[in-house]
C-alpha cells in the first residue's frame, strides 16, 4: 500500500515518458540509416509500394507510403529536427497535464519547473511568465535534483526568460530528461513515504 498513490503513479509516468523517449530516439536512429531499408514491409496485393497504416476513430485506416517517410528521417533535415523535439514536447505536456490534477503535489521546485516547461511548450515553446513575484514563493529549479549533469547544471526560472524559447534553447534534450527522471525519482518517493532529499543536501 502506497502512502500516496497519486504520487507513485505520477512518478512512474515521468520515467516511462523518459524512457519512452530513449525508446522512440533509438527507432529514429534506425530509420535513419540506410540499413533500414532491408525492414521495409512487403508490398501487398493490390498496391504499388510498401505502405505503412495509422487507425481511424471509425476504424478505417489512414495509409502511407512506407519507404518514401522511412527515407525522410534521414534526407529532410526540418523533419529530423522535429522528431527529437515531438517527443519531449509531447512528455512535458503528459506530465504537466497529470502533475496539474493533483495541484503540483508539494510544489517542489523540480515541480515547479517542469510546470514552467510544460507552460512554456504549450504557449508556443516561448517562456510565459505571468506573475513574476510568485517565484519567490514558488521557485523552480533543479538545484535539489536527484539528476543531473555531470557538470551539475542549474535550470532556474526567472522572470527575465519572459517571452525566450525553451527546446532547445533553454535546455538540451538530455536536461529535459534529466528534469523528467527527477522528478519520477521525486514522485515515487513521496508515493513511498521515503525522504525526498539526500541527507547530505
Amino acid at each position: 500500500m502506497k502512502v500516496n498513490q497519486a504520487a507513485f503513479d505520477a512518478g512512474q509516468l515521468a520515467e516511462r515518458l523518459a524512457q519512452g523517449y530513449y525508446t522512440y530516439l533509438a527507432a529514429i536512429l534506425v530509420a535513419a540509416d540506410p540499413g533500414s531499408d532491408q525492414l521495409v514491409p512487403e508490398v501487398l496485393s493490390g498496391q504499388y509500394v510498401s505502405i505503412g497504416k495509422v487507425k481511424r476513430k471509425d476504424g478505417t485506416e489512414h495509409t502511407f507510403h512506407f519507404t518514401h517517410y522511412l527515407h525522410l528521417a534521414r534526407t529532410d533535415a526540418v523533419i529530423a529536427s522535429e522528431l527529437e523535439r515531438v517527443w519531449l514536447a509531447g512528455a512535458l505536456l503528459r506530465i504537466g497535464d497529470v502533475l496539474t490534477q493533483h495541484q503540483y503535489f508539494d510544489r517542489a521546485p523540480e515541480l515547479e519547473l517542469i510546470r514552467h516547461l510544460r507552460n512554456g511548450i504549450a504557449h508556443g515553446n516561448c517562456f510565459r511568465i505571468d506573475k513574476p513575484k510568485k517565484l519567490t514563493e514558488y521557485p523552480a529549479h533543479n538545484r535539489d535534483a536527484w539528476v543531473k549533469s555531470d557538470t551539475e547544471a542549474m535550470f532556474e526560472i526567472t522572470a527575465n526568460l519572459q517571452g525566450q524559447p525553451v527546446l532547445f534553447d533553454y535546455m538540451g534534450a538530455g536536461d529535459v530528461l534529466d528534469a523528467l527522471i527527477s522528478v519520477g525519482m521525486y514522485l515515487m518517493k513521496m508515493g513511498n513515504g521515503e525522504p525526498l532529499r539526500l541527507e547530505t543536501r
